[in-house]
């Protein structure tokens, strides 16, 4: 029998359980590379989709926490997780409570949200956001040819994006959206023009789901498949955004995200080589 992490790092899982805990970007670390491993197990069981594998993290050229081959095209899933410090809950009497309490520093759980939580958790509204930006600033090229030092994600880097909600009811539910059903960056330093090439860094998403978002990544699956028939039979798709990722430059323009504002995005992917 391999030995486990608990041997490996020669701790109890009292104390592991406590260090992981303790520190909220180590937990959300872990939940992170959880989600991933919980998507890829779910798909695998279920059997239609083939062909699973994940690029390597730091490769800037190429976006996408899980590839899979469907219906005989290739197509990449963005994996992200939800702020727990977010994460909120319409309680039987209208009220939304949240699960932790901002203060300077560290957020502190809400005594009051857990006694609410265990009663009302698998009936209950939720409501949260979740990061949706890369590890670090790379420079781009837009279709147009300009420039841009960021860490904004693309429209046409992946095709769909899973969110897990895992922090509303600790269930591993996920939603699944297409890239080009995103909301756009509202971020007034970017240009108009930028805007509408960048995904908004920061998304929000309920429970039980709302558009963008659905429980069923086949549905979406099924429409990209659609869209790829059509284009090889030459009929009209939506039109494509090319993204080049580069090595950060040093005079590149550089913006942060900041708010969002929810616009469709139509693009379709190149056929598979």
């Amino acid at each position: 029998m391999p030995r486990s992490v608990l041997d490996i790092f020669d701790v109890s899982l009292e104390f592991l359980t406590h260090v992981v805990m303790d520190n909220p970007s180590l937990r959300g670390m872990v939940l992170g590379y959880i989600a991933e491993a919980k998507l890829r197990e779910t798909l695998m069981g279920h059997g239609r989709a083939t062909a699973f594998r994940k690029d390597d993290d730091h490769d800037r050229k190429r976006k996408g926490d899980l590839v899979v081959t469907y219906e005989g095209f290739e197509f990449k899933i963005e994996v992200k997780s939800l702020q727990t410090n977010t994460v909120e809950m319409l309680t039987d009497n209208g009220e939304w409570v949240r699960k932790i309490i901002k203060q300077k520093g560290r957020g502190q759980g809400n005594a009051a949200y857990i006694p609410l939580w265990e009663r009302l958790r698998d009936h209950a509204e939720y409501r949260g956001q979740f990061q949706c930006d890369a590890s670090d600033r790379r420079l781009v090229t837009l279709p147009d040819g300009s420039k841009l030092e960021t860490t904004s994600l693309l429209f046409g880097e992946f095709d769909i994006l899973a969110a897990s909600v895992f922090a509303f009811r600790e269930k591993w539910d996920f939603g699944f959206a297409l890239n080009r059903n995103l909301p756009v960056s509202k971020n007034p330093r970017y240009s108009s023009y930028q805007r509408q090439q960048l995904i908004a860094s920061l998304i929000p998403i309920t429970w039980p789901l709302q558009p963008p978002f659905v429980s069923d990544v086949y549905q979406l699956l099924d429409q990209l498949v659609a869209n790829e028939q059509a284009r090889q039979e030459g009929k009209a798709v939506e039109p494509q955004v090319e993204v080049v990722v580069e090595k950060p430059a040093k005079h590149a323009e550089v913006v942060e995200e900041e708010n969002l504002k929810v616009v469709k995005k139509k693009t379709r992917r190149k056929k598979k080589s």
